[in-house]
């Protein structure tokens, strides 16, 4: 499989066109460091596209680093965005652009010769022209106007584009140069979920004036009114990002075209029309639906009276022009700003990485930081992690990435699929045909044996503040190439309410090819309501909300029959005191069996209770059974016998070879499955209103 590696892909331009190449079928590796950008980009782009993206946090300066990504991965060209990039900060800090920019722009050439990888694409910036007004019909500046950059900025961007010219020059037949000197983009992607997110404070107008309407800034602050322009202020050829980054597929497509030989070129990726600074104010506060305060404050270091592109060549040989307006542009902006005020960051939530070893693909969440309810999960497994109630932690969870992938991890917190629970002897037929999977218990495979979710790595997640005190983290799992029949898509979503401590996961999937395939997914999620306290959830009272137990054999395979829950001798109430039996039993709910059992009102199938913590737990679910287990065959280093319980919504076991109950997880071309189970928390003064309320 062959790769674009996209130098600096975090950030605002570099993720748009991570999501064009996903859309026009390249596969894409992402080196940043991270230093003006976020990962938040990376991980939603992975939802966004249904389509993995590897991550790698490195310096371009670092040879060493930069040369094991070229080493692991079979790279075919490079689109080159690494680098500083305000103009203003570069005329105080000039070396440190210098340095940043060609330096590392020097490693990496080094490194793609190194590698054989020869086709490279390179954001340059229309800043390497100067102020074209000095010479006689240059504006709209064409490719052939002398260049004369006047700000650190566009001096290394034009160094950059002399070194990629020398470079071909020593080799016209193999170095293939495409260099895009392109004018101000703004705008933000069509979904709301990935824009303009710069770190401290906003250098370019759009940024700088959504950051003002949501209220993280006083004012605009517009540099010069006294330019030779129709209201004064300077003017710019504003660009949609999904343009540019369309110019960028362009421009690859134009390289691999003309294959037969070297080539090192530039176009201008512009619309050919000019706006001044006030009128783009002027749309945007027209998309906000107010005017944004503003002030006018003296010329700023570096900048000219116009900079609009004559766009012809990149019309006429890349096939390519701007579709969207300024307007649009604000518009699009607006939704970005609106649905993420603080761009990539989030009031009370956290992000790590979640690998000793560094793999950065995935991470922990914690949603609800500081809050009263702390809400931690994880990619591999899409693993519930950690939940802290007034900061005590009430799940079983592990350290690391590698803890959760060990043998010993008895499905901590995970998703469970493609199929959980239990298959008799692995063993089911579909569509006419016979299965057989790989055992992993010796009657039957639990929990899809080999092609277990609980050590695979989801894609995202995204994550977002839908409104105050409630936020989402959806994952997302491609799952092919296993011993179930078909590809899905399968996209866990946790919601978070710390006001009302309630957690809530939904679960969906949709077959990719084929007729059809079996799925069940739920949680496996070990709670413990006094886990500060005891290592034991011993004293734990519970009530299961459930007329029928499933009868099942020694393996835990049923035979179909369903028997009253009271003819077992346990009632609803069950008090965890020393000595009474393990539980692993499948109960019955009053929910109705079906393929997407999120058209049904979650109903309370489960509740627990601990006196001593005075923490009561509610469980809700829409699927048609729940298993419960006193967690007695918990063996891990750090938890022992009865360290956690747990309350399972699903299907009923071994479903697909029954018939009653077999069209509930058989998911066929075209349907979704779905199911969603509700998690809430309180705390009960005394124990008396626990006795009366059972």
């Amino acid at each position: 499989m062959e790769y674009v590696l996209v130098t600096g892909g975090a950030g605002y331009i570099g993720s748009h066109t991570v999501a064009e190449l996903l859309e026009n079928g390249y596969n894409c590796v992402v080196v940043d460091n991270l230093s003006n950008s976020s990962y938040e980009s990376i991980a939603r782009l992975k939802v966004l596209m249904k389509h993995d993206i590897p991550f790698h946090q490195v310096d371009i300066q670092d040879e060493t680093a930069l040369d094991a990504v070229f080493g692991k991965y079979k790279i075919d060209s490079v689109i080159h965005f690494a680098g500083l990039k305000a103009v203003g900060e570069s005329a105080h800090i000039p070396l440190r652009y210098y340095h940043n920019n060609i330096m590392g722009t020097i490693s990496l050439l080094e490194v793609m010769e190194k590698h054989g990888v020869h086709k490279l694409v390179f954001s340059s910036s229309a800043t390497v022209y100067g102020d074209a007004t000095r010479f006689p019909n240059m504006i709209p500046i064409p490719e052939e106007c002398p260049t004369g950059p006047i700000n650190p900025y566009g001096r290394t961007k034009l160094t950059i584009e002399e070194i990629l010219k020398d470079l071909y020059a020593s080799n016209v037949q193999i170095w293939k140069f495409a260099i895009l000197r392109y004018f101000n983009p703004i705008g933000a992607h069509f979904s709301g979920l990935i824009g303009e997110d710069p770190l401290g404070i906003p250098n370019n107008l759009l940024p700088f004036m959504a950051q003002v309407a949501v209220g993280r800034r006083e004012k605009l602050f517009v540099f010069g009114n006294d330019y030779d322009s129709r209201d004064g202020t300077p003017i710019r050829d504003y660009i949609h990002v999904v343009d540019l980054a369309k110019g960028h597929i362009a421009a690859l497509k134009y390289l691999d075209k003309n294959s037969h030989t070297g080539l090192c070129r530039e176009w201008n990726l512009g619309s050919g029309t000019g706006s001044t600074v006030m009128e783009v104010y002027k749309a945007c506060c027209q998309s906000i639906g107010k005017d944004i305060p503003y002030e006018i404050v003296g010329r700023r270091a570096g900048d000219v009276l116009n900079l609009t592109a004559k766009p012809d060549r990149a019309m006429n040989e890349l096939h390519w022009k701007t579709e969207l307006d300024v307007k649009r542009a604000c518009e699009d902006l607006w939704k970005w700003a609106t649905g993420n005020p603080y761009g990539y960051q989030l009031e009370n939530v956290t992000s790590a990485f979640f690998s000793k070893e560094k793999v950065h693909e995935s991470r922990v969440l914690t949603v609800g930081e500081g809050t009263s309810f702390e809400v931690s999960v994880a990619n591999i497994g899409a693993t519930l992690v950690d939940l802290k109630i007034d900061g005590k932690s009430v799940v079983l969870g592990l350290n690391d990435e590698e803890e959760y992938c060990r043998p010993e991890n008895p499905y901590f917190g995970a998703t469970i699929g493609r199929y959980a629970n239990r298959i008799r002897n692995g063993e089911f037929v579909l569509d006419g045909k016979n299965y057989k999977l790989t055992n992993n218990e010796k009657a039957s495979v639990c929990h899809s044996g080999i092609q277990s979710y609980h050590k695979k790595r989801f894609l995202g997640p995204l994550v977002q503040n839908t409104q105050r005190n409630e936020f989402v983290a959806k994952f997302l799992l491609i799952d092919a190439k296993t011993e179930i029949p078909g590809d899905v898509h399968v996209t866990v979503t946790y919601h978070v309410n710390t006001e009302a401590k309630e957690l809530s996961i939904d679960y969906e999937a949709e077959l990719l090819n084929g007729n059809s395939t079996i799925i069940n997914l739920t949680n496996h999620s070990y709670f413990n309501l006094n886990l500060d306290q005891e290592k034991t959830v011993e004293n734990t009272e519970i009530v299961l909300v459930a007329d029928k137990i499933l009868d099942v054999d020694e393996s835990g395979i049923p035979n179909g029959e369903l028997t009253e829950l009271h003819s077992q001798g346990n009632g609803k109430v069950i008090k965890l005191n020393k000595g009474i039996p393990a539980y692993d039993s499948c109960y019955v709910t009053a929910n109705k069996s079906s393929i997407n059992t999120r058209s049904h009102s979650p109903a309370k199938i489960f509740t627990a209770y601990h006196k001593a913590s005075k923490l009561q737990l509610d469980i809700f679910a829409t699927d048609p059974t729940f298993q419960f287990y006193t967690g007695d065959f918990i063996s891990h280093p750090d938890f022992a016998p009865r360290a956690g319980f747990c309350c399972e919504p699903g299907r009923f076991i071994d479903a697909i070879n029954i018939d009653p109950w077999k069209n509930a997880v058989i998911l066929n071309i075209g349907e979704k499955y779905g199911s969603r189970i509700i998690y809430k928390f309180r705390t009960r003064s005394n124990a008396s209103y626990w006795e009366s309320s059972i």
